[in-house]
């Protein structure tokens, strides 16, 4: 879903990146003295710095579960996650 989002955003901005089209936009819009340019690009400039201060995912534990069992993962102190599996008896 992502993946496609994002394919469609480039084709509504007319490039593959957003924050090099916010800066060319940005600098036209000041060149030619276009208001909605001008807003137009600082606006994508300021979703691809959102988009590259957003926090990133870490993958903790990975592994396969024998189908009727759990895993509980306690996380209650910072870098310190207890990973417990639950096995049925």
């Amino acid at each position: 879903m992502k993946r496609r989002f994002e394919r469609l955003f480039e084709r509504l901005i007319g490039g593959p990146n957003i924050g090099t089209i916010g800066l060319k936009r940005t600098m036209r819009g000041l060149r030619e003295g276009d208001q909605r340019e001008l807003y137009y690009g600082l606006g994508l400039s300021a979703l691809a710095f959102l988009r590259r201060t957003a926090p990133r995912k870490q993958l903790l534990y990975r592994k396969s579960v024998p189908e009727g069992s759990a895993i509980v993962i306690h996380h209650k102190q910072v870098g310190d996650p207890k990973i417990e599996v639950i096995r049925p008896d």
